[in-house]
Protein backbone atom coordinates (compact mmCIF):
# COMPACT_ATOMS: atom_id res chain seq x y z
CA UNK A 1 0.00 0.00 0.00
CA UNK A 2 1.36 3.08 -0.76
CA UNK A 3 -0.55 5.63 0.90
CA UNK A 4 -4.32 6.41 1.38
CA UNK A 5 -7.08 6.98 -1.95
CA UNK A 6 -7.65 10.12 -3.55
CA UNK A 7 -10.25 10.85 -6.07
CA UNK A 8 -10.05 10.70 -9.49
CA UNK A 9 -12.63 12.50 -12.01
CA UNK A 10 -14.48 10.05 -14.44
CA UNK A 11 -17.60 10.55 -15.96
CA UNK A 12 -20.58 8.44 -16.57
CA UNK A 13 -23.49 8.09 -19.57
CA UNK A 14 -26.55 5.96 -19.46
CA UNK A 15 -30.29 5.81 -20.30
CA UNK A 16 -32.98 5.76 -17.54
CA UNK A 17 -37.06 5.29 -17.40
CA UNK A 18 -39.15 7.35 -15.06
CA UNK A 19 -42.00 5.08 -13.74
CA UNK A 20 -44.74 6.90 -11.62
CA UNK A 21 -46.05 4.84 -8.54
CA UNK A 22 -48.18 8.34 -7.29
CA UNK A 23 -47.91 11.91 -6.95
CA UNK A 24 -44.90 11.53 -4.70
CA UNK A 25 -43.59 8.71 -5.85
CA UNK A 26 -41.27 7.50 -9.19
CA UNK A 27 -39.50 4.30 -9.60
CA UNK A 28 -36.23 4.53 -12.21
CA UNK A 29 -34.61 1.53 -13.05
CA UNK A 30 -31.06 2.85 -14.64
CA UNK A 31 -28.05 1.50 -16.78
CA UNK A 32 -25.13 3.35 -16.98
CA UNK A 33 -21.77 3.32 -18.19
CA UNK A 34 -19.83 4.45 -15.43
CA UNK A 35 -15.58 5.45 -15.25
CA UNK A 36 -14.43 4.85 -11.66
CA UNK A 37 -11.34 4.66 -9.74
CA UNK A 38 -8.74 6.03 -7.25
CA UNK A 39 -4.99 7.74 -6.98
CA UNK A 40 -2.38 6.64 -4.16
CA UNK A 41 1.07 8.27 -4.02
CA UNK A 42 3.69 7.37 -1.29
CA UNK A 43 6.88 5.94 -0.13
CA UNK A 44 6.52 1.61 -1.01
CA UNK A 45 9.14 -0.60 0.64
CA UNK A 46 10.15 -3.28 -1.91
CA UNK A 47 13.10 -5.82 -0.55
CA UNK A 48 14.35 -3.36 1.94
CA UNK A 49 14.65 -0.22 -0.88
CA UNK A 50 11.97 2.76 -0.35
CA UNK A 51 10.83 3.96 -3.20
CA UNK A 52 8.14 7.20 -4.23
CA UNK A 53 5.16 5.24 -6.07
CA UNK A 54 2.04 6.58 -7.76
CA UNK A 55 -0.51 4.34 -8.26
CA UNK A 56 -4.22 5.15 -10.04
CA UNK A 57 -6.87 2.49 -10.15
CA UNK A 58 -9.39 2.45 -13.17
CA UNK A 59 -12.19 0.37 -13.28
CA UNK A 60 -15.03 0.54 -15.24
CA UNK A 61 -18.35 -0.72 -14.86
CA UNK A 62 -21.87 -1.18 -16.13
CA UNK A 63 -24.00 -0.24 -13.52
CA UNK A 64 -27.39 -0.29 -12.62
CA UNK A 65 -29.19 1.33 -10.53
CA UNK A 66 -32.81 1.00 -9.13
CA UNK A 67 -33.46 4.34 -7.85
CA UNK A 68 -37.18 5.37 -5.69
CA UNK A 69 -37.61 9.07 -5.90
CA UNK A 70 -39.63 11.40 -3.86
CA UNK A 71 -40.49 14.52 -5.27
CA UNK A 72 -40.94 17.49 -2.56
CA UNK A 73 -41.93 19.38 -5.11
CA UNK A 74 -42.36 19.52 -8.81
CA UNK A 75 -38.17 21.00 -9.71
CA UNK A 76 -37.05 18.85 -6.49
CA UNK A 77 -36.56 15.66 -5.97
CA UNK A 78 -34.35 12.96 -3.47
CA UNK A 79 -33.61 9.32 -4.02
CA UNK A 80 -32.21 6.06 -2.75
CA UNK A 81 -31.93 2.49 -3.76
CA UNK A 82 -29.77 -0.62 -4.73
CA UNK A 83 -27.49 -0.83 -8.07
CA UNK A 84 -25.16 -3.71 -8.88
CA UNK A 85 -21.90 -3.06 -11.29
CA UNK A 86 -21.12 -5.71 -14.08
CA UNK A 87 -17.00 -5.09 -14.21
CA UNK A 88 -16.27 -4.48 -17.81
CA UNK A 89 -12.50 -3.18 -16.76
CA UNK A 90 -9.93 -2.92 -14.00
CA UNK A 91 -6.08 -1.31 -14.29
CA UNK A 92 -3.51 -0.23 -12.47
CA UNK A 93 -1.49 2.79 -13.97
CA UNK A 94 1.91 2.89 -11.87
CA UNK A 95 4.68 4.55 -11.31
CA UNK A 96 8.07 4.26 -9.55
CA UNK A 97 10.75 6.65 -8.97
CA UNK A 98 13.98 5.02 -10.30
CA UNK A 99 12.18 2.23 -11.62
CA UNK A 100 9.78 2.92 -14.37
CA UNK A 101 6.16 2.74 -15.14
CA UNK A 102 3.83 0.82 -16.54
CA UNK A 103 -0.10 -0.12 -16.54
CA UNK A 104 -1.75 -3.47 -15.86
CA UNK A 105 -4.83 -5.45 -16.28
CA UNK A 106 -6.01 -6.36 -13.10
CA UNK A 107 -9.41 -7.79 -13.96
CA UNK A 108 -8.50 -11.47 -12.81
CA UNK A 109 -8.17 -10.57 -8.89
CA UNK A 110 -11.35 -7.89 -9.24
CA UNK A 111 -14.36 -9.01 -8.60
CA UNK A 112 -16.69 -9.04 -11.48
CA UNK A 113 -19.41 -7.57 -9.38
CA UNK A 114 -20.55 -4.93 -7.18
CA UNK A 115 -23.38 -4.44 -4.96
CA UNK A 116 -23.90 -0.98 -3.44
CA UNK A 117 -26.68 1.83 -2.25
CA UNK A 118 -26.78 5.26 -4.25
CA UNK A 119 -28.62 8.25 -2.78
CA UNK A 120 -28.76 11.49 -4.32
CA UNK A 121 -31.28 14.38 -5.18
CA UNK A 122 -31.98 16.02 -8.51
CA UNK A 123 -33.50 19.41 -9.79
CA UNK A 124 -35.40 19.74 -12.75
CA UNK A 125 -34.88 22.77 -14.52
CA UNK A 126 -37.00 22.30 -17.78
CA UNK A 127 -39.40 19.25 -18.68
CA UNK A 128 -35.82 18.28 -20.38
CA UNK A 129 -32.97 19.56 -18.56
CA UNK A 130 -32.61 18.28 -15.35
CA UNK A 131 -29.21 18.27 -12.69
CA UNK A 132 -28.56 15.56 -9.84
CA UNK A 133 -25.67 14.37 -7.68
CA UNK A 134 -25.94 11.15 -5.99
CA UNK A 135 -23.02 9.35 -4.01
CA UNK A 136 -22.67 5.69 -4.23
CA UNK A 137 -21.55 3.45 -2.10
CA UNK A 138 -20.45 -0.29 -2.35
CA UNK A 139 -21.44 -2.72 0.38
CA UNK A 140 -19.39 -5.81 -1.34
CA UNK A 141 -15.43 -5.75 -1.34
CA UNK A 142 -14.54 -5.51 -5.47
CA UNK A 143 -10.79 -7.13 -4.73
CA UNK A 144 -10.52 -10.73 -4.70
CA UNK A 145 -9.27 -11.98 -1.18
CA UNK A 146 -6.78 -14.60 -2.27
CA UNK A 147 -5.05 -12.22 -4.11
CA UNK A 148 -4.61 -9.62 -0.66
CA UNK A 149 -7.00 -7.18 -2.82
CA UNK A 150 -9.74 -7.58 -0.34
CA UNK A 151 -9.99 -3.49 1.46
CA UNK A 152 -11.26 -1.92 -1.74
CA UNK A 153 -15.06 -0.69 -1.74
CA UNK A 154 -16.41 1.62 -4.62
CA UNK A 155 -17.34 5.10 -3.03
CA UNK A 156 -18.53 7.34 -6.03
CA UNK A 157 -19.71 10.88 -6.15
CA UNK A 158 -21.57 11.71 -9.01
CA UNK A 159 -22.31 15.18 -10.40
CA UNK A 160 -24.04 15.30 -13.69
CA UNK A 161 -26.66 16.54 -16.12
CA UNK A 162 -29.17 14.93 -17.80
CA UNK A 163 -31.62 14.92 -20.98
CA UNK A 164 -35.37 13.57 -21.37
CA UNK A 165 -36.21 12.71 -24.85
Amino acid sequence: MIGDANIIIGFNAGLFVEIPISDKFTFQPEILYSAQGSKSEGPINVQGIVYNAEATLKFNYINIPLMFKYHIDKKFSLEAGPYVGILASSKVKYKIDGVGSDTADIKNITKSTDLGIGIGMNYEFSDVIFANARYQGGLTQIGDAASGGNNIKNSILQIGLGFRF
